[in-house]
């Protein structure tokens, strides 16, 4: 393994990458992860941009290497996007961009032929890698290196002539305008990256995208287009397994497919069966889906906001407040923050209040310096 000019405690967290990337996915691995990043104490601030750069050109004049090594990196991709979902983009940034580098020499270095098929997988690997970098960065607050990150995922996609890390990029980068608002153009992004992939391509891919579109649409008030996308995302979820399809996908479960549900519910003005499949969701929900529970809480919120029902709101919107400390979870957070201006005119009934407070406190907690 390249391990030259890499600090121990990244190395250590590739290893770990590259151990989970070669495993299955199930609860026991579930809990080593769990417990191996809560030894994680690595900071965040390298040169992303300086990355992006050196892998866009790297990617101008690819070269292939072994078998072997190609697995390596493959493993270790897959590995990241599965701590992603447990560990926050700050624990997590500077493994990524450590495997970035590497990623980069081996484009550089001396090879075969530049579109073998081991050349295409490498490019490939940094698609996947540079998508997941830049959700990271998203998830810490700095969109115009996530934007940087996700341009560097489109060339890669162009290189390897694979459509589906393009659709990725698009569809992650949707989260960007979604959260702050800008729905029209959220779902724009969505339209085009469904329009690069295939239930052929990745079945997995398009039922999550599609989820997205009908999320999206249902903020923009479109009823009959959400409806219309959910049906195509279900679809497409019952012939995916998220597993075996692309290491972005392996996030999707049913629990995770289950809270786009509650989400376009919601929108649509179906509170009642949202809160029915959440409520049932939540229930069986473990530890280790801790982001999802906030993703869904701040939904069901939401919607109990938009219905006039401020102290459910104040209360729900409480418990995701809780788990965004505990993860993390920045990205989520101007989402709450939203919630927290539409209730700033009830201020005076406890319930509100006390949310008001508790949002307060997490904004400076996850705004303060990390130490």
């Amino acid at each position: 393994m390249l391990v030259a000019g890499v600090p121990a405690d990244t190395f250590d967290l590739q290893l770990l990458a590259e151990a989970i990337g070669r495993s299955g996915r199930g609860a026991n691995r579930r809990e080593a992860m769990q417990a191996a990043v809560a030894q994680i104490t690595a900071g965040s601030s390298l040169a992303q941009n300086d990355i992006c750069e050196r892998l866009a050109y790297a990617l101008t004049n690819p070269r292939a290497t072994d078998e072997g090594v190609i697995r390596e990196m493959e493993a270790r991709s897959a590995g990241f996007h599965h701590l992603e979902e447990i560990a926050s983009g700050l624990a997590l940034m500077r493994g990524i961009t450590a495997h970035l580098r590497e990623i980069t020499t081996l484009l550089n270095g001396a090879g075969s032929e530049p579109r073998s098929e081991l050349g295409r997988r490498l490019i490939s690997v940094a698609g996947e890698s540079s998508v997941l970098a830049g959700w990271l960065a998203s998830d810490m607050g700095d969109s115009a290196t996530a934007c940087n990150f996700y341009d560097t995922a489109m060339k890669a996609a162009q290189s390897a002539e694979d459509p589906a890390i393009a659709a990725c990029a698009l569809a992650y980068r949707s989260y960007v305008p979604g959260i702050k608002g800008n729905n029209g153009r959220a779902r724009l992004l969505l339209s085009e990256a469904l329009g690069m992939v295939s239930e052929t391509d990745s079945p997995a891919t398009v039922a999550w995208i599609a989820a997205r579109h009908a999320e999206e649409s249902a903020a923009v008030g479109d009823t009959a287009q959400a409806l219309s996308s959910w049906a195509r995302a279900e679809e497409a979820f019952s012939m995916a397994d998220p597993d075996e399809d692309r290491v972005w996908t392996r996030f999707l479960d049913q629990d995770r497919f289950e809270s786009y549900r509650i989400a376009t519910y919601s929108k649509i003005g179906r509170l009642d069966d949202a809160q029915e499949v959440a409520s049932l969701l939540l229930d069986r929900m473990d530890q280790s889906h801790r982001k999802t529970a906030a993703i869904i809480f701040e939904g069901i919120a939401t919607a109990n906001l938009a219905r006039g029902a401020v102290n459910e709101a104040s209360q729900v919107a409480q418990n995701g407040l809780g788990i965004l400390r505990e993860t993390g979870f920045s990205m989520r957070l101007p989402r709450f923050e939203a919630m927290a201006r539409g209730l700033e005119r009830y201020q005076r009934q406890p319930r509100v209040r006390a949310y008001l407070e508790e949002f307060a406190m997490t904004k400076r907690q996850i705004a303060a310096p990390s130490r």
